[in-house]
């Protein structure tokens, strides 16, 4: 009965050992993830609205500062190279992904809230310019 015992006492270690990877896994899982949806590290103020729809998965992230400098991901850019990177991006990913449900990544155009609309329109049109269909501009849900 002794030995029975102690078998039981080892298994209870394992399960127990097992438990610990688990929990240090998922606590990393759950780290990791909000690196994978923070794409870039150019900050901007966005604005704010109710309702926030975005499949942020591979996305490219388009930034606009206060002091209307417009960036791709973190490297600062002109609209004229923005088009170019735009369409250099998007044929890689369409390579990379021949069975890409919609055919592009997602461009999310970030812009700080006191830029002008024209700074805006005009990176849209660079933006489309570069072959891009899916645009979508980035907000903060309004609490």
């Amino acid at each position: 009965m002794a030995k029975a015992k102690g078998g039981e006492g080892e298994v209870a270690q394992a399960v127990f050992n097992l438990a610990n990877i688990f929990a240090f896994i998922f606590i990393t899982l759950i780290i990791a993830s909000k690196q994978m949806f923070q794409s870039t590290s150019v900050e901007v103020e966005v604005p704010k609205a109710r309702v926030i729809e975005a499949d942020l998965e591979q996305s490219l992230a388009v930034s606009i500062k206060k002091d209307k400098t417009v960036y791709l991901k973190d490297k600062q850019v002109s609209l004229q190279e923005l088009v170019q990177l735009i369409k250099s991006a998007q044929e890689e990913y369409k390579a990379k992904n021949p069975d890409a449900e919609l055919g592009e990544q997602l461009v999310v155009i970030r812009a700080d809230k006191s830029v002008d609309w024209q700074t805006v329109l005009n990176t849209i049109d660079a933006v489309k310019r570069g072959g891009s269909k899916r645009i979508t501009l980035a907000v903060v849900k309004k609490t």
